[in-house]
């Protein structure tokens, strides 16, 4: 077992109303296995923030780790003790 932190922003933090959650993973976990542990810990994100009924987000929102955004990297395997930042994309013009 891996654990890793996931850091709410924006939208994930309003709707779950929490900072912060550390999530425990099998290893060689990816992002789904990532969303699927969130579904189970905060169930309220599933269809603002988590799409319904899926392992994937809304397109409105995104991982970031490391400074790198991430929609779907299925090469991607987590390590334990890594922190991901769940956000808001934000739009502007």
């Amino acid at each position: 077992m891996i654990k890793c932190t996931v850091e709410m922003w924006g939208l994930p933090r309003e709707v779950s109303g929490m900072p912060a959650v550390e999530v425990q993973l099998e290893a060689d976990a990816g992002l789904s296995d990532v969303i699927a542990a969130l579904k189970r810990q905060i169930p309220a994100l599933e269809g603002s923030v988590i799409c319904h009924g899926e392992n994937r987000l809304e397109d409105t929102c995104v991982f970031n780790i490391d400074g790198q955004f991430l929609l779907e990297d299925e090469k991607l395997r987590l390590k334990d003790g890594d922190c991901l930042r769940l956000l808001t994309l934000a739009t502007g013009g």
